[in-house]
């Protein structure tokens, strides 16, 4: 079973009623489930993404343990709760993407992975969790009432220190797309970055086929001419057509060249 749609009027979810199902991916809940016991999905190691009604009232501790595999999180906020992701996350320490549906708007918000080391405390002689990488500021951003977006966009800067390169993209590019509270002067900052990285990032967008990426490094021309037919290589040689499609449609709009060396009657081996 991969996808699991669990059916409308049911309230609760029973300690380990959906727990070791090894090939479940996907998983649905209807507005009315307001509880989800322990263990309820413990070690479902296929599991990625998961959609809740946001005025959840009650996730017991380990609901989601083990389900390493979780990015995706999709919560229905349109009646303005949030409630239920700060029990999610707290089982999670590795990267995760939470989508939140508000009524007039929609958020997407990459939340970094991080794990703990230990410091002796020399005087007391006791050892002190420390925790490295900036995922734990970043779940401190969700609150049991609200999530403070604020707060979101301000720890970027720990994030560009502390953080592989593709993680800060990915946090740059959905606020970007996804603006949801998003001040301005914090979207100077996303797009300063990304404009600092375009090559880079295009490339990674262009391995991914992410074309609405691309078309976001399109709106803040992050495309520069002498990149054009390197990036379309790319795009040839991974049999990307889409994406080649695009870059074409990109370069003839926005750069004049009377020599190029690419177009669609070029042979493709498939």
């Amino acid at each position: 079973m991969r996808y699991l749609e669990i059916p409308q009027g049911t309230n609760m979810i029973d300690k380990y009623e959906y727990s070791h199902i090894r090939d479940l991916e996907e998983v649905v809940m209807p507005n009315s489930v307001e509880r989800i016991d322990r263990h309820a999905f413990y070690n479902c190691r296929a599991l990625k993404k998961v959609t809740l009604p946001g005025h959840l009232k009650q996730i017991e501790d380990g609901a989601f343990k083990n389900c390493h595999e979780l990015y995706d999180i999709v919560v229905d906020a349109s009646e303005g709760e949030t409630r239920c992701i700060k029990n999610v996350i707290n089982d999670m320490s590795h990267q995760i993407c939470i989508s939140v549906v508000h009524k007039d708007g929609m958020a997407k918000l990459v939340v970094p992975g991080y794990m703990y080391d230990y410091e002796l405390d020399v005087c007391s002689k006791v050892f002190h969790e420390v925790p490295i990488g900036s995922g734990h500021a970043y779940q401190n951003c969700v609150g049991r009432e609200e999530i403070s977006y604020s707060e979101y966009d301000w720890l970027f800067f720990m994030a560009k220190n502390e953080e592989h390169i593709n993680t800060v993209y990915e946090l740059a590019m959905n606020r970007l797309m996804f603006p949801y509270k998003l001040e301005e002067n914090d979207k100077r900052k996303y797009v300063a970055f990304l404009q600092e990285n375009g090559d880079g990032f295009i490339r990674r967008m262009i391995n991914e086929n992410n074309q609405q990426a691309l078309r976001l490094a399109g709106d803040y021309e992050l495309f520069v001419e002498w990149a054009m037919d390197d990036y379309l290589s790319m795009a040839s040689e991974q049999k990307k057509i889409e994406t080649m499609a695009f870059l074409m449609e990109y370069r003839n709009k926005h750069f004049s060249q009377m020599d190029q060396e690419f177009s669609f009657d070029q042979e493709f081996e498939f």
